[in-house]
């Protein structure tokens, strides 16, 4: 083998070589491409991840005032029980009382019923007399 088939042969090698390193480069630059659209599709599912915080931060808010609405409320209410418990218990006192003066009424009416039926009795009793005798 001269030199020029021993160069020749070495061509063809590096050729082979270097058109191996270009397959290399394009296998490699299919698989950046490939990443470059992973990349894509990642930053748009982050977005939509932060589109999402977004809302649910905005829920939460929401969910926030609602609570301190419905605590609020539930304080009024708690104001009002006790407002109306103090205004029955008043009420409640006052019929109380209301009765006991009723109770001391009747009781001085029967008194009075039974002083007047004793005295009709008497005066029955008299009358009763008075016709025997004439």
């Amino acid at each position: 083998m001269n030199n020029e088939e021993k160069i020749l042969t070495l061509l063809e090698t590096m050729n082979n070589r270097i058109g191996s390193i270009e397959d290399n480069v394009e296998t490699m630059n299919s698989r950046m491409g490939n990443m470059e659209d992973n990349m894509g599709t990642m930053n748009n599912r982050m977005g939509n991840i932060e589109d999402t915080v977004v809302v649910l931060e905005k829920g939460q808010d929401i969910l926030a005032r609602q609570v301190s609405k419905l605590t609020e409320d539930v304080q009024e209410i708690r104001q009002s029980q006790v407002r109306m418990e103090n205004e029955l218990t008043e009420k409640v006192s006052a019929l109380f009382d209301a009765r006991e003066v009723q109770n001391d009424v009747n009781e001085r009416i029967v008194t009075a019923l039974d002083r007047i039926e004793a005295k009709v009795d008497v005066l029955q009793l008299e009358t009763a007399h008075l016709r025997r005798v004439k």
